[in-house]
């Protein structure tokens, strides 16, 4: 069995990523989402809530890594073209699964994260954060040590 290259691992990972957000998106429920909390409520489109979420998780997969996040994205789109014959659906999450990697690219973007190590380390500890509350955010124990370790990581140096 040959071994994926780290771009094909990645494209791999996203497109895991992708049938899941495209499962939860269609999925009965209400037509809005709150991504922000319960004080402070931010009601956004279902579909949005659910590829943001999604997002965040190919940020952290990808450790930030702008290149990363952009050769992922490219790899898909040639697989939707390679791998049309498999029909709408597989063509459907390898869309989904570009769309995703090119919305981590700009988080990583608009965090001025591209050249900046320190920078890109907050950016992933944030995102590893908001994860893992979006999954266990009722249990206010993982939300407490999911801060201490967010700031942890944060706090330390950037290698020279």
């Amino acid at each position: 069995m040959k071994q994926r290259t780290q771009v094909e691992q990645d494209a791999f990972q996203a497109w895991i990523y992708a049938s899941n957000c495209l499962l939860y998106e269609n999925d009965p429920g209400p037509a809005e989402l709150n991504v922000g909390s319960a004080g402070e409520p931010r009601m956004i489109p279902r579909a949005e809530a659910w590829q943001h979420g999604y997002a965040l998780n190919v940020v952290v997969d990808c450790a930030g890594d702008h290149a990363r996040l952009l050769a992922a994205a490219q790899h898909c789109r040639d697989d939707m073209r390679r791998k049309a014959h498999f029909g709408a659906k597989r063509v459907g999450e390898l869309a989904r699964a570009a769309d995703l990697c090119e919305q981590a690219a700009r988080m990583v973007e608009q965090a001025g994260a591209v050249g900046d190590e320190k920078a890109r380390r907050r950016l992933v500890a944030s995102c590893e954060h908001e994860t893992m509350v979006m999954a266990l955010g009722v249990v206010p124990e993982v939300v407490e040590d999911s801060a201490r370790t967010t700031r942890l990581h944060v706090a330390l140096p950037v290698p020279t």
